[in-house]
């Protein structure tokens, strides 16, 4: 096993050896060759040039300065509250059947009602087209008018939802 490792590493490196971008490069016999001594290429002199002017050491902020900023991050200990109790600052178990089995239901934040459009005694409300009658959440789409909606509900207080201008660009082309 080690002879057979041995060969195989000895093949690869041969291998390597002969590949054309670890080979010298084979300068032409044919006419002459100029090659640049360091120091002459203008390119190499600028690249020295700008190393030097940035090699001097930079004035930073001070040490001082930095150590006597306010940490943003810093852990600041929760503060107990005071307790009935001067003895122990555990809350006591809770008593057998007071925790409902069923957990209790999240109320859903709704979106509120926009009218984004009215068109051949139809609205658009919040990405929906709805028709004279039609329920809208608990309302009931009552009247339908060129810039505004009525909304009616089971409560005595009506809503009444505007159109409001926010795109001027907007084209309706007919055939």
């Amino acid at each position: 096993m080690k002879i057979f490792a041995l060969i195989s590493l000895v093949i690869s490196l041969t291998l390597c050896a002969n590949n054309e971008i670890n080979s010298p490069m084979v300068l032409p016999s044919i006419g002459n060759v100029t090659v640049l001594q360091p120091g002459n290429d203008k390119e190499l002199l600028w690249v020295d040039e700008q190393i030097k002017a940035i090699a001097p050491s930079r004035v930073g902020i001070a040490d001082g300065f930095i150590n006597s900023l306010i940490d943003p991050i810093r852990y600041i200990a929760p503060t107990r509250l005071p307790s009935k109790n001067s003895g122990s600052a555990l809350l006591a178990p809770p008593k057998l059947g007071s925790m409902s089995l069923i957990p209790a239901i999240q109320k859903v934040i709704e979106e509120p009602l926009r009218l984004q459009a009215v068109m051949n005694k139809s609205a658009l409300i919040n990405g929906k087209w709805y028709k004279l009658n039609d329920t809208v959440r608990s309302y009931n789409l009552a009247e339908i008018k060129q810039g505004s909606v009525l909304l009616s509900g089971k409560k005595s207080q009506p809503l009444i939802l505007f159109l409001s201008k926010s795109n001027n660009n907007i084209t309706i082309n007919t055939k």
